[in-house]
């Protein structure tokens, strides 16, 4: 029913379609009644057809008819056509006209600050500015009719009385207001009628107001209550509470309860007496009011009841408990019952001169002894604060005392604790000197014996075993001789014997491997002389075995690459060659060299105090014809961890350093310098070893070699060369 115009895209139609479903929500949320809800409906669909905004707004305003419904203004604006939509803005009261400000006021004399207040918590409403004087300084600092306040010199008002803000007013020369322009009133003729706001703005080009009576001073003035001017001349300290009544209220309509806020600062007093009432009738009353004091002023009379002062409830208090109330405060909130106590002065009302009752002859009495109590009371409270005083100061010096005394205390026990803490650390910083020592030396002692046999090597082992029961012993019984004090300095020996034990098992481990290295070298050496002699003695066996015993000179060994004249691989490689992006095996070897194995290349990386852990044979002056093959694989090294070395392959080349036609020494020197070098990984070019085992291949060369045959065969199966080579890069 809010769409308006001819033919629009399916996109435009979606969105207003959301947009009328989400105004229905906020219109099912605002508006409980449904008939209220049809009403706004309805006057939208007359809207869109008559195209009469001033119309529709001052229709609008019977809907929106308290300041609860004001945000509906803004649910109605996306209905509303874009051409009229600033117009729309113009009619309709301000959304930031509603936010909060601060206005500030001075009070000249008797001088009226020029506006009229209405509402009060006693009528469920807050405050609003019923009137505001033209030309009067309210106007001119931008106080319109229609404004809340929120706060008066920075007290909350929402749950004050209208004739407590009053006072508040007029109490301070200079106030300071907190409002919002909210642009409605409550308006309440009688007490019976309901509560209703009426705008105070009437539509632009419509003199009447929404309900069609014209917003005048008048009508707003005989509305809710009766309108006090702010800061108008007061009859005194105090004012009587709104009671909703038409016209000045009195204390004398009724027995209905007032609440009257007195401030004494710069006065003698309150100026009146009380006393307290009979059995019958318990309560605290007016006596005498003197004449020209505040309390004359702000109406009190014989026989007024206080029910509570600031709060303290005295409907069934003392004389001393009223006296407590009264004086407890400069600035006093008294609920007042008026002539509830007339019985008890009906002969001083009416006029009987000197004649008093017996209650008041009895109120006399009590006055003075409450008054006596009271003094006693004081002067007992005063005995026991100076009691309590001299105790609290008897105790703090106590404390002040005691605390000094353990101040002292902690400070030579700290001393103590610090001074074998010192020994303590002079003793571990000594220890520790000592075992840096002792492994430093144990070290360099290592160093110097690793050439050593096996024998002194264990034997070595054995003594440094014994040595290390020995010390364990004389550590223990050490240990055993500490005291209860020492067991933290025995934890920290403990840890650190842990320490040298492991150091001491590793260097072991590191000393078997060398060990090791050197047995494999020794039996490596004892092979080649055999095969060297097997050889002699076969060279010899065939010359004796020829016509002639002249025997011919002995054959050169010559390598494979030199037999058949085959350029020599150069002893060092670019860095860049071995790169996998640019790794080609047929650039760097012949293809004698490769004799169709698969090259691979292996990028192994380095440990701290792991070695390489192969074991290598073969070298230019062995039968393997210059070629360096792992023999063995240890579990302990580099290559192990690896796992792409296996026994019987051919080392081609080490980070481009060439292992081809060099001997075994030399192959040999060049993996430990690398493996010393600078750099994370170890570049290694192998030929992978055939399908079969090390020591067959072995055997079938040495055969070879004993027939005379000085050409060397590849270690392959295969008798040709493939022109395609194998390559994986590992």
């Amino acid at each position: 029913p809010f769409s308006h115009g001819g033919g629009r895209s399916r996109h435009r139609g979606t969105m207003e379609k959301q947009i009328a479903r989400q105004f229905r929500q906020k219109v099912q949320a605002l508006l409980e009644d449904e008939s209220e809800r049809d009403t706004l409906y309805s006057l939208l669909r007359q809207y869109h057809e008559s195209m009469l905004l001033p119309e529709l707004i001052t229709d609008l305003r019977k809907v929106v008819n308290s300041p609860d419904r004001m945000e509906l203004y803004e649910d109605v604006r996306p209905l509303i056509p874009l051409k009229h939509q600033v117009e729309y803005d113009k009619l309709v009261p301000n959304r930031l006209a509603r936010k909060a400000r601060i206005i500030k006021l001075v009070k000249n004399g008797p001088e009226s600050l020029g506006f009229s207040l209405r509402g009060g918590v006693e009528h469920g409403v807050g405050i609003y500015v019923a009137h505001v004087v033209p030309s009067s300084q309210a106007e001119l600092s931008g106080l319109r009719v229609g404004d809340e306040i929120l706060r008066i010199n920075g007290f909350t008002v929402d749950q004050s009385t209208h004739e407590e803000i009053v006072l508040l007013a007029q109490a301070n020369t200079l106030v300071e207001m907190k409002i919002r322009h909210i642009g409605m009133l409550p308006i309440k003729r009688t007490r019976t009628d309901e509560l209703r706001w009426e705008y105070v703005d009437p539509v632009p080009g419509s003199p009447t107001s929404p309900n069609g009576t014209a917003l005048t001073s008048e009508s707003i003035d005989s509305g809710l209550g009766t309108d006090h001017t702010a800061a108008q001349p007061a009859t005194g300290s105090g004012e009587v509470i709104n009671n909703m009544s038409n016209g000045t209220p009195s204390p004398r309509a009724g027995k209905e309860d007032r609440r009257v806020f007195v401030n004494l600062e710069g006065t003698p007093g309150l100026g009146c007496s009380i006393c307290g009432g009979p059995a019958y009738k318990p309560g605290v009353f007016v006596k005498t009011v003197k004449p020209g004091s505040i309390a004359e002023e702000i109406g009190l009379q014989l026989g007024d009841q206080f029910l509570d002062v600031n709060g303290v409830d005295l409907t069934h208090a003392d004389y001393g408990e009223a006296i407590s109330a009264l004086k407890g405060s400069k600035q006093l909130t008294i609920t007042v019952r008026p002539q509830e106590g007339e019985e008890l002065f009906k002969d001083v009302i009416a006029g009987e001169g000197p004649k008093k009752s017996i209650h008041l002859d009895n109120e006399v009495l009590e006055e003075k002894k409450a008054e006596r109590e009271e003094l006693e009371r004081l002067r007992q409270l005063a005995i026991e604060r100076e009691k309590k005083r001299q105790k609290q100061v008897q105790e703090e010096r106590e404390a002040e005392e005691k605390k000094k005394l353990e101040e002292e205390q902690q400070g030579n026990k700290l001393q103590k604790s610090k001074s074998e803490e010192d020994d303590e650390e002079i003793s571990r910083q000594l220890e520790q000197e000592l075992l840096n020592l002792s492994l430093t030396q144990q070290k360099i002692d290592d160093e110097k014996k690793q050439e050593e046999s096996r024998k002194r090597m264990e034997s070595k082992t054995q003594a440094q075993r014994r040595e290390s029961e020995r010390m364990e012993k004389e550590t223990q019984q050490e240990l055993e001789r500490l005291s209860e004090h020492d067991k933290k300095r025995r934890k920290e020996l403990e840890l650190q014997q842990k320490l040298e034990e492991q150091k001491r098992l590793q260097q072991e481990k590191e000393e078997r491997m060398r060990i090791h290295r050197l047995q494999q070298e020794a039996k490596e050496s004892e092979r080649e002389i055999q095969r060297e002699q097997q050889w002699l003695s076969q060279e010899a066996d065939k010359d004796l075995r020829k016509p002639n015993l002249i025997p011919s000179p002995p054959k050169t060994y010559v390598s494979p690459s030199a037999a058949q004249g085959v350029r020599r691989t150069p002893s060092r490689i670019g860095q860049d060659k071995l790169s996998p992006e640019k790794f080609d095996p047929a650039s760097l070897f012949t293809k004698t060299q490769i004799a169709g194995r698969e090259i691979r290349m292996l990028k192994i990386k380095k440990e701290k105090d792991l070695d390489l852990g192969v074991q290598v044979e073969g070298g230019i002056d062995s039968v393997l014809g210059g070629r360096v093959i792992v023999t063995d694989v240890f579990e302990e090294g580099l290559a192990h961890k690896h796992g792409g070395l296996y026994k019987g392959d051919q080392i081609m080349n080490c980070n481009g350093r060439t292992m081809l036609d060099i001997k075994l020494a030399r192959a040999q020197e060049i993996l430990r310098e690398e493996m010393k070098a600078a750099g994370d990984f170890l570049a290694l070019v192998i030929a992978v070893a055939p399908p079969k085992t090390y020591e067959d291949e072995v055997k079938k060369l040495t055969q070879t070699r004993a027939m005379g045959d000085v050409d060397e065969a590849p270690i392959s199966e295969q008798d040709t060369l493939r022109e395609d080579i194998p390559v994986t890069i590992i």
